[in-house]
């Protein structure tokens, strides 16, 4: 109760000092962003535990138009491009988070998004015996092959900040990962 408080008065504080109309929808329709996503993805909540099996370190992206949200972050197995060649086969995982929402601009400076989603996480082998050529990246990867796939709805909330005039910063905690952005983002007016 005592954290509800603190949090509704905090917020109340930072509403008195904006000098901006609150939920102003209008700004949304005049305003896009592009971004890049970094943060864990593949936990899952379960029986009031977090379980961190296939969890690991993801990159994504997000986009924003008239104030429609979608963003998704994957991480792919730990040794598909790994650069030696050994008979080794590990016990990989991917995981991979999609989702789509609204950007409710609660200042001109400050946005919450809430939002929905796809997640799945799989499990895998990945033969480092296999050599396969990405000339794109001049690179060499391995084979891996998928042997289960866990299915997810996802849920959660996004807060972002315009601090700068092209650049926006948030971060983002749904069900299935946590990861922060930074967004180009236009500057027109109304």
């Amino acid at each position: 109760m005592k954290k509800s408080i603190i949090l509704v008065a905090l917020f109340a504080l930072t509403m008195g000092t904006a000098k901006a109309q609150l939920f102003d929808f209008a700004y949304n329709r005049h305003n896009a962003s592009i971004g890049l996503n970094l943060g864990v993805v593949g936990y899952h909540f379960g029986q009031g535990q977090i379980d961190k099996t296939y969890s690991g370190f993801g990159l994504g992206a997000n986009l924003t138009l008239a104030g429609v949200y979608l963003d998704f972050i994957y991480q792919s197995p730990e040794h598909h491009w790994d650069r030696k060649v050994s008979p080794i086969v590990y016990h990989d995982h991917t995981a991979l988070t999609i989702n789509v929402g609204y950007k409710v601009p609660v200042t001109h400076w400050l946005f919450i998004t809430p939002m929905v989603g796809y997640s799945n996480e799989t499990t895998g082998l990945t033969d480092c015996s296999t050599v396969n050529v990405d000339y794109e990246r001049r690179s060499i990867y391995h084979d891996y092959k998928r042997q289960t796939i866990n299915n997810h709805f996802n849920y959660g909330v996004g807060l972002s900040l315009k601090l700068f005039k092209f650049i926006e910063i948030g971060g983002v905690c749904t069900s299935h990962a946590v990861y922060g952005s930074i967004a180009l983002c236009s500057n027109k007016k109304k």
